[in-house]
C-alpha cells in the first residue's frame, strides 16, 4: 500500500526552531528530537500509534543539537552532540539529566553506538575518529584522515565499523577496535554522505552527494540495487524493524520511501517548505516518522501502516 494511503499523525508546534534530528528508543516506547533551539525533546507514542505526548525537555546545550542516538539496549539512555560543542552528552531519559559530558578533539557531526552498548564512535568536522569506552566514560583510540568522513554505523555485532567518505567516493569498511581497512564499496561518484545498516544486517545502504542511494549485501558487499529519486545530496536513509522497508532523506523536499522486498517504490511524501534532515522508523511497528516545517515552527508527522496487524 502506498505510503501517503497510511494513517497520519503529527506533533505540531515540536519545536519553534528546525529538527535536525530524531530516533526511536529500542522499545519503540519514545521518539527524541534535537533541535536547533538548542534542546532535546521525548515523546512518548500514544495508544493509537499515530500520536506523541511530549515527556520531558532536555537541556544542557548550548548550540544547536545536531545528532543523537538511543543506546542499543537501555530505553532510558542516549547521546547527543551539539554543532560547536567539543563534546558529546549522555542523557538519563528517566531523570531527565545529563549524567556525563565527555570532552571531545573537535566539533563532532556524528555518532554511533555498538551493538552491546559500551562502546561509541564519534566522528568530527575535522575529519577525527574517535572510540569512546562509555564504561569508563574516556577515548581509547582516535584515528585522524586526510580526508572528508561522514556518518557511521557498525555491523556483525561490532566486528565492522562502516564510515562514509570521499576517499574515492567509497564507504569504508574497518576493524574494531582497531580501526584497520578490510575493504571498501565504490558505488558513488560523490562523496558518501549517509550510511544505514538494516536491523537484520541482511543490507547497508548508503547516499552520496551524487544523490545516489546504493543498497549492498551485507554478507558479500556486492551492491544489490541503486536508487535515482533525488536531486540532491542524500543526508539520511533509514530501515523499518523488519528490513522490509526504507526510507530516504536529504535537500530534496521529499521523503522517499521503497519496499525493498518486492522492489518497487511506496511513493514520495511531499513536504511542507524544506527538507527533513532525517526519518526514522519506529523498532517494533511500521510508523515513520520524519520533522516538517511549517511557517515560524516545526512539527513532527507519523505515518502508520494500516495494512498489517501489528
Amino acid at each position: 500500500m502506498e505510503v501517503n494511503s497510511w494513517n497520519k499523525g503529527d506533533v505540531r508546534c515540536a519545536h519553534r526552531r528546525k529538527i535536525f534530528c530524531l530516533d526511536w528508543n529500542c522499545s519503540g516506547s519514545c521518539l527524541a528530537t534535537g533541535s536547533q533551539d538548542q534542546s532535546i525533546k521525548l515523546w512518548k507514542l500514544g495508544s493509537k500509534d499515530t500520536s506523541l505526548f511530549l515527556e520531558t525537555d532536555l537541556r544542557g546545550h548550548t548550540d544547536s543539537v545536531m545528532y543523537l542516538r538511543w543506546h542499543p539496549k537501555d530505553e532510558q539512555r542516549l547521546v547527543s552532540t551539539s554543532g560547536q560543542e567539543q563534546n558529546i552528552r549522555f542523557w538519563d531519559a528517566r531523570a531527565s539529566k545529563n549524567t556525563a559530558t565527555l570532552s571531545t578533539p573537535g566539533n563532532n557531526l556524528y555518532i554511533a553506538w555498538n551493538h552491546d552498548g559500551n562502546y561509541v564512535a564519534v566522528g568530527n568536522r575535522q575529519d577525527v575518529i574517535c572510540t569512546v569506552d562509555v564504561r569508563k566514560m574516556s577515548i581509547i583510540n582516535k584515528t585522524t584522515y586526510k580526508y572528508q568522513v561522514n556518518e557511521l554505523a557498525f555491523l556483525r555485532d561490532s566486528k565492522y565499523l562502516l564510515q562514509g567518505t570521499a576517499n574515492n567516493a567509497s564507504l569504508e569498511i574497518l576493524n574494531f577496535p582497531d580501526m584497520q581497512p578490510e575493504t571498501s564499496l565504490i558505488g558513488h561518484t560523490a562523496s558518501v554522505l549517509s550510511v544505514a545498516v538494516d536491523p537484520q544486517e541482511k543490507y547497508i545502504a548508503t547516499g552520496g552527494a551524487d544523490a545516489i542511494t546504493t543498497l549492498w549485501d551485507a554478507e558479500d558487499f556486492r551492491c544489490i540495487h541503486a536508487y535515482y529519486h533525488m536531486e540532491n545530496p542524500i543526508r539520511a536513509i533509514a530501515f523499518s524493524h523488519d528490513s522490509k522497508y526504507m526510507s530516504m532523506t536529504g535537500e530534496d523536499p521529499f521523503v522517499y520511501v521503497e519496499d525493498i522486498e518486492l522492489q518497487q517504490s511506496l511513493g514520495v511524501i511531499e513536504l511542507q517548505k524544506s527538507a527533513a534532515e532525517e526519518s526514522c522508523w519506529n523498532p517494533k511497528k511500521h510508523i515513520l516518522t520524519y520533522p516538517v516545517e511549517y511557517q515560524d515552527h516545526f512539527n513532527i508527522e507519523l505515518r502508520v501502516a494500516t495494512h498489517m496487524n501489528e
